[in-house]
């Protein structure tokens, strides 16, 4: 009887499809992009950045939001890939 030997300490990330707006936003993160919802907005017409992460998360991807200052007293979330090469 053959046993199938799983790796457990690898991620798994589902990658979606290139032209759909989680593989365009994915592929910004890949290239180290750091994305704000208004550049999200601005550069790929993305009304709900927060979502779509989310989505990515679900999928795998290690995205890690961070709250950074945005003029005097407003903090806006900013979205990053975790590491260089996200899933491996």
């Amino acid at each position: 009887m053959n046993q199938l030997a799983i790796d457990f300490t690898r991620p798994r990330c589902s990658v979606p499809e290139p032209t759909t707006q989680l593989g365009t936003l994915l592929r910004a993160l890949q290239r180290g992009e750091r994305l704000t919802v208004a550049q999200a907005l601005t550069e790929y017409g993305c009304y709900a950045l927060s979502q779509r992460c989310t989505d990515l998360k679900k999928m795998g991807w290690p995205i890690r939001t961070t709250m950074i200052r945005v003029g005097r007293n407003k903090r806006v979330a900013e979205y990053t890939l975790e590491s260089a090469n996200g899933c491996n």
